[in-house]
């Protein structure tokens, strides 16, 4: 599929911006049948209103949905939905037990214009084992502009998007703490997937600051080792959550009885705060993180013996890209293995144009494990990186077990006791020009590692608290 027809059949089309919220004349009546209820702009980000993109357009209240009364509407909602049919949720509070929806084409759930309708879940998540809302194999579907309210306690579950072609899911808010205390498995408050290897998903704005309960298990947003064709997360708000802020690498994993199918997941803006585990962590081949702020600047929740905070993390596979980034790790921030981290598994990756500030003692800003993953790509290449902070003792970047690395244009001041610039251990033909390094300790330490430095800045400053 090229762009052009991409954009035509779903790519990034703002439907709600449309019918949900900035413009564009509004249908709410009940109509059935062919139809053009709004006009369309080419431009896709920012699109007025639609026509001809749906034969069935409806207004839930008017088709016979009441937000007040009591029980849940899962099988009136049902009967609504259709191939080729755009539901409109004007404001109201609409009760949910187990929403699951599957192989539509063409199909979109939106809120009506000026409108914000609420979800509102009918039983305790650990009844509908956190299967709250399931858009699964779908094609050309939209989702834009419902608040979930999981603000009494044990309620809550699952916001899903399993796509089969081409999805949009925009501006989705969950507000209060995911139900994670009593559920055995990992329960995340969103789920997105792209089976289709040909389509692409687009999520932007999905909003969840409330996190998870201290001693439980939650993640923010999922992406499941079935995910094959492309992710777009843009404009993203995740925070506090123990298991995970973003949770992107499974796609990337190759293991037994764990091969994820390697669809690339891309990252643009958006905040991620204050989650355990990891606030980003993507692995799968030619993903990004592009845009985004991270920061760590309290201690998250998290599952009892299992405290380890990083701000992004790569895991599995090569050619990642993390850029124009902004990662702050500040003095209260829970410990764990540091601010950009590679695992074992990851190989081969590009961080550029990317701002690192630690303040935490003993805590990394960068941090590339021993690589433990036969025949992965060498070689990560960190260009305009900046490190600064006040962070103490340990090292500023530490590089073990991975040959090639090289760092081009960085800065690297910090401004802590005993605070070591660079570290290699057992790293060959590796290299540091150009770069800027200040820091109490020793600029460059080396072990069984050969590196080569050009063009370096350095100054040994003294230590003042």
């Amino acid at each position: 599929m090229n762009r052009r027809q991409f954009l035509k059949y779903g790519g990034l089309s703002a439907l709600g911006v449309a019918v949900a919220g900035c413009g564009g004349k509004q249908e709410t009546g009940t109509t059935e049948g062919p139809q053009s209820p709004v006009s369309v702009e080419p431009d896709v980000e920012n699109p007025s209103s639609f026509r001809s993109r749906f034969s069935t357009v409806k207004n839930v209240i008017d088709a016979g949905i009441d937000p007040s009364a009591d029980g849940p509407i899962d099988g009136e909602l049902n009967e609504l939905l259709g191939d080729d049919t755009l539901l409109i949720f004007p404001k109201g509070e609409y009760t949910l037990k187990k929403l699951r929806v599957s192989g539509y084409n063409n199909l979109g759930l939106v809120s009506k214009k000026g409108a914000t309708p609420t979800i509102v879940p009918a039983a305790p998540s650990d009844e509908i084992n956190n299967q709250l809302v399931q858009f699964l194999d779908v094609k050309r579907f939209y989702m834009d502009g419902f608040d979930f309210d999981f603000t009494k306690d044990g309620f809550g579950g699952v916001v899903r998007v399993r796509g089969e072609g081409n999805f949009v899911a925009r501006n989705l808010t969950i507000r209060g703490k995911m139900p994670d205390k009593d559920l055995p498995s990992n329960p995340a408050a969103f789920h997105f997937e792209q089976f289709d290897r040909s389509s692409r998903g687009v999520v932007e704005n999905a909003v969840a600051k409330d996190g998870g309960h201290q001693g439980g298990n939650a993640i923010g947003i999922y992406v499941g080792k079935d995910h094959s064709g492309e992710l777009v997360l843009r404009d993203c708000d995740i925070r506090q959550f123990p298991n995970n802020g973003l949770y992107a690498s499974a796609p990337g994993r190759n293991e037994p009885n764990f091969v994820g199918k390697d669809g690339p997941v891309h990252v643009e803006g958006g905040l991620y705060k204050n989650n355990n585990i990891a606030n980003i962590r993507i692995g799968s081949t030619n993903s990004t993180v592009k845009n985004a702020r991270v920061v760590a600047d309290k201690e998250p929740p998290y599952p009892e013996g299992s405290l380890n905070v990083r701000g992004i993390r790569l895991r599995g596979k090569h050619g990642q890209v993390v850029e124009n980034c902004d990662i702050k790790f500040g003095k209260n921030g829970g410990r764990g293995f540091g601010a950009l981290v590679f695992h074992p598994d990851a190989g081969r990756a590009t961080v550029r144009n990317t701002k690192i500030e630690v303040n935490r003692d003993d805590i990394p800003a960068i941090n590339a494990l021993p690589l433990q993953r036969s025949g992965a790509p060498t070689g990560s290449t960190f260009k305009n990186v900046e490190v600064t902070g006040t962070a103490a003792n340990g090292r500023a970047v530490s590089i073990e077990s991975r040959d090639g690395v090289s760092f081009e244009n960085c800065r690297v001041v910090q401004r802590g006791r005993k605070r070591t610039g660079f570290s290699f251990f057992d790293s060959d033909n590796c290299s540091v020009t150009g770069t800027t390094i200040k820091v109490t300790g020793k600029p460059i330490l080396k072990v069984n590692s050969s590196i080569n430095t050009k063009d370096l800045s350095i100054e040994r400053i003294r230590f003042s608290a």
